[in-house]
């Protein structure tokens, strides 16, 4: 690690940019269930609760960035 400022960047890169795609795939995934499981007579199946699940996982971009850092970047 000779540019630890650039290594620095790399990760904190890596891991908003895991965390970001995650939660567009947990959501468009949550989104295309409650589609299909929707009743045309009742409201819409999604919720807040449904939001901060994607949200939740969105947590799992961390630890992704870093082994992505890790074996590449390093």
């Amino acid at each position: 690690m000779k540019n630890s400022t650039g290594s620095l960047l790399n990760i904190l890169y890596l891991c908003f940019s895991m965390s970001v795609i995650i939660f567009i795939l947990t959501m468009f995934g949550r989104l295309l269930g409650a589609w299909l499981a929707w009743d045309m007579d009742n409201k819409f199946p999604f919720s807040v609760v449904d939001l901060f699940i994607c949200l939740k996982l969105t947590w799992m971009g961390l630890p992704a960035g870093f082994v992505f850092w890790y074996f590449y970047y390093r």
